[in-house]
């Protein structure tokens, strides 16, 4: 089940959603690595099992190894998307798994989704197939397949003073709750960014596996606890 859409989706899932994303551009822009911290402090409170990274958005691009007629593919998809005066690529939405795919004539396809990291690549594969039946049964391969970027989510179950966390941590944290209610703490080692609500609600973005998201969770959880009221 195929419906047309924008591009946004795709173009939006590198960063935080909503008013977050402009903060987390700046907080990149004027934090150059060489003045992070070198690393944070090596964990003394162990993270809580109860405390788990939730991915809600996923971004991957994988190749079809063939060049890719645009307007014949639009034609071939029933309710496909495709503009050329506004956009050089064919935008796909499925609904099961909800995601949606940005073809492009040089057979490079981008896919985002707040699906799970197998609930992506099935899609993805989805969209290979679909292309294929356009008339390119011998020539489309599904190649290179990887996830870019990932933003998830965590719960630090206790609320965190953001105004004391950013004094302590100013090197690493931007905070002005007069622009934005909540604090972007970036790190060098991982190179990640944590959005941090008052609440104790996190949001992790930069990384491209669950593995390293929980590992960076694992090392500021500390830094955090620290601050908690």
């Amino acid at each position: 089940c195929l419906t047309g859409g924008s591009g946004s989706d795709v173009a939006l899932a590198s960063k935080p959603h909503g008013g977050a994303a402009a903060v987390s551009d700046r907080a990149l822009s004027d934090r150059p690595s060489e003045a992070l911290e070198p690393d944070l402090p090596e964990p003394t409170v162990a993270l809580p099992p109860d405390v788990v990274p939730v991915p809600f958005l996923l971004l991957a691009r994988f190749h079809l190894k063939c060049e890719i007629d645009l307007k014949q593919v639009a034609f071939g998809i029933r309710n496909a998307e495709y503009n050329p005066r506004k956009h050089g690529s064919i935008t796909i939405r499925l609904f099961d798994p909800r995601t949606t795919a940005l073809v492009r004539q040089s057979g490079v396809v981008t896919i985002t989704g707040k699906v799970s990291e197998e609930a992506l690549k099935s899609s993805a594969k989805k969209v290979a197939r679909l292309v294929q039946r356009c008339g390119y049964q011998e020539q489309i391969r599904f190649a290179d397949y990887a996830v870019t970027s990932m933003l998830c989510s965590a719960d630090l179950r206790f609320p965190v003073r953001l105004d004391a966390l950013a004094t302590r941590w100013r090197r690493n944290a931007l905070y002005e709750p007069e622009f934005f209610s909540n604090c972007v703490f970036r790190c060098r080692k991982p190179r990640v960014v944590y959005l941090v609500t008052a609440g104790g609600k996190v949001t992790i973005s930069g990384l491209r596996k669950m593995e390293d998201v929980r590992e960076a969770l694992r090392r500021v959880y500390s830094v955090f606890y620290e601050f908690q009221r």
